[in-house]
């Protein structure tokens, strides 16, 4: 494990009563509770920020995906079931 820092953090009294709970939920004290929660919410900032990302660059494509021909060619048969050749859709 990586070494450790302390931090001073202030709860209020509900959040307090809830990591008083920590061993309900399974953790071995309230620092692995909320190592484990900020953590999780680490990866959900990242997950965010990627899904902006990628919304953004979408956004700048769109004009040029609706107006560039050879990129919308097949658009007509968008949906359609492929297969191949030999084989039924039930292989």
């Amino acid at each position: 494990m990586a070494s450790m820092v302390q931090k001073k953090i202030s709860f209020d009294r509900k959040q307090a009563a809830f990591l008083a709970a920590c061993k309900d939920f399974g953790f071995e004290d309230q620092s692995s509770l909320v190592r484990t929660a900020v953590d999780d919410f680490m990866k959900e900032m990242k997950r965010r920020r990627l899904r902006s990302q990628i919304a953004a660059k979408a956004a700048e494509l769109l004009d040029l995906y609706c107006n560039d021909e050879e990129l919308t060619a097949f658009t007509a048969i968008d949906g359609d079931d492929f297969y191949e050749p030999g084989r039924t859709l039930a292989d």
